[in-house]
């Protein structure tokens, strides 16, 4: 992603990253690649996508516990809220359903054109949002039926509101966009300047916020009136919200990777949690709230919330076999 320019995060002065303080060395672990995107609704195994299949690793063992094997290239991935069910992008633009149990592909659906680039279940999932190139939007059920879509500027990130009503739609140019989800009629347009493949958007949990990292910087708008409450980080490729709504997590290139802890509304620094290598562009938490992942395509690290120490690192290989923790 190109770099930005923009004022500084409030966080540069604030005081050493908690995992730069004298702590216990992370547990290594050598996933089978670095792009980690969700946690087992357990909290205790993290899945990891690479070309050509999920690993599903356990921090408990160190060890896969099991790995889903695609027939063809992966495009982008989602977990099932229950954690039952996979679904995938090929690159043949279709995409799959797939039981993580026994491995079973249980649907493929076709209709988009054009690369697949966002996958996004509904908070009870019973559907599945697919965004493409192509410029449709479509949702699916899960037997494979395509329920309704509707076709606008090059969508290139979606988030589902939690009462599964509105759907938030990031453009590769123009402003974020809320849209009825059982309808597909769009509600209102809230701002921002469009996205980079790397964009999303991520409503809390309680429903009140709605965060976006688009090409300009992060977007918070508290969704009851549409208006914007925080826009101080003008670059950046990842944005999260704790389970339980007390925390946003964000990524900001412009201060050094840094991974930074703030309030809901983003007016209040908790912690910055630790500078990573690269960019991050992938931070999410475990269903359970008490840890905190994010890659940058180098390492995987995973965080515990609660005091910000680094409790795990993953990388390619380990300088010496890890250690269950105790």
């Amino acid at each position: 992603m190109p770099t930005l320019t923009g004022k500084p995060a409030n966080p540069t002065s604030s005081p050493t990253p908690v995992t730069e303080q004298l702590s216990p060395a992370p547990i290594c672990f050598a996933p089978a690649d670095m792009h980690a995107f969700a946690f087992m609704p357990d909290s205790t195994s993290i899945l990891v996508r690479g070309n050509m299949g999920v690993q599903i690793f356990s921090l408990d063992t160190l060890k896969e516990a099991s790995f889903l094997q695609a027939p063809k290239n992966i495009m982008t991935v989602a977990l099932s809220p229950d954690g039952e069910t996979l679904a995938w992008s090929l690159d043949d633009n279709t995409i799959q359903l797939l039981r993580i149990s026994d491995q079973k592909v249980l649907h493929t659906l076709s209709g988009h054109t054009d690369m697949v680039t966002k996958l996004r279940f509904s908070p009870d999932g019973d559907l599945l949002v697919s965004t493409s190139h192509d410029y449709w939007v479509r949702v699916w059920n899960l037997q494979g039926e395509e329920l309704r879509s509707f076709q606008a500027w090059e969508v290139l990130g979606i988030a589902i509101s939690p009462d599964g009503c509105m759907l938030a739609a990031v453009p590769f140019d123009g402003p974020v966009a809320l849209w009825d989800l059982d309808t597909l009629e769009k509600i209102k347009d809230l701002g921002g300047s469009g996205g980079y493949d790397t964009s999303d958007a991520e409503f809390s949990p309680d429903g009140q916020y709605l965060a976006a990292d688009l090409a300009t910087g992060i977007f918070l708008w508290r969704v009851s009136d549409a208006s914007l409450v925080w826009n101080e980080v003008k670059n950046s490729m990842a944005v999260a919200f704790s389970p339980d709504s007390r925390y946003l997590a964000y990524s900001d290139v412009d201060n050094s990777n840094n991974v930074i802890l703030v309030s809901p509304d983003g007016g209040r620094v908790i912690r910055p949690i630790e500078r990573m290598q690269g960019p991050v562009w992938e931070l999410f938490f475990s269903p359970d709230g008490s840890l905190l992942a994010a890659t940058d395509g180098i390492d995987i690290h995973i965080w515990r919330v609660d005091d910000g120490s680094l409790l795990y690192n993953g990388k390619a290989v380990c300088p010496q076999d890890p250690q269950i923790p105790d």
